[in-house]
């Protein structure tokens, strides 16, 4: 019993150490909401350009919602589920194939980047006072679309292709604390398999507020997804960048 305690009184230690929060006790829960306002650049079915000059795809606003699990068992990982729902739209002009078809005039475009991540992670037990640093690995499951409606010499067209596709990522985050509820953070994911690459950095401010018992913060960012696909693995050939700020609020309880 006297060596259980022992074991529960240390593991408790490092994780005041690793991660510093207001209510962290042996356990944490939390989850965090924001929207994210993004516009998108580059190209989809190769030449195809999601720009004013294509098909002019506009700034639109989604949303990204995370739940987290934290712990004090050094060999287990940290758990983060996170769901990003944005869907970009806009009209713009063709005279050129998109997947196949061909379009000459104006088109309507609604293209789908939705996803979501499994995050196993770990705290590093660096003696720093007020940073946190983590590393890991992402499993990103894209399930989205790009649909472009037009006209060909007259007749009204329309071509869905789907962006259905797994990929690993190494995870790496920091975060810097100080006493008076400010803090600064910022993580990144990142894959190069092939032609398939993925980078995903976010970074921002927070401030957590004065409440007792739990945690509840604010914080305001930016974030950039960069995305390029191999053909042989997507329906549709992508390279795109979307990119953009983003505000929300964390909630989280220790126990």
């Amino acid at each position: 019993m006297q060596r259980t305690l022992s074991w529960i009184s240390a593991a408790a230690l490092a994780l005041s150490v690793a991660a510093p929060t207001q209510a962290d006790l042996l356990f944490t829960v939390g989850a965090k909401a924001s929207v994210w306002n993004a516009g998108a650049k580059g190209d989809l079915d190769r030449d195809v350009s999601v720009e004013s000059e294509g098909l002019d795809l506009e700034d639109n606003t989604g949303n990204q919602i995370t739940l987290f699990f934290e712990h004090p068992v050094p060999v287990l990982p940290h758990v983060e589920l996170k769901r990003t729902a944005l869907e970009i739209s806009g009209d713009g002009r063709l005279n050129t194939e998109f997947a196949g078809q061909s379009y000459t005039g104006d088109t309507q475009t609604d293209f789908d980047l939705g996803h979501q991540d499994l995050t196993l992670y770990w705290g590093l037990p660096l003696p720093l006072p007020y940073v946190d640093i983590y590393l890991g690995a992402t499993a990103r499951q894209f399930d989205g679309s790009a649909v472009v409606k037009g006209s060909y010499e007259g007749n009204s067209v329309s071509e869905e292709v789907d962006l259905d596709l797994t990929l690993p990522l190494a995870y790496g985050a920091v975060k810097v604390n100080t006493p008076f509820g400010l803090y600064a953070g910022a993580d990144m994911r990142y894959v190069g398999l092939g032609d398939n690459q993925l980078t995903d950095i976010s970074y921002g401010l927070g401030y957590d507020l004065p409440v007792p018992v739990v945690d509840v913060g604010l914080e305001a960012g930016y974030r950039r997804l960069a995305l390029q696909t191999d053909p042989d693995d997507v329906d549709i050939e992508a390279d795109v960048n979307v990119s953009g700020v983003y505000v929300g609020a964390s909630f989280a309880v220790g126990f």
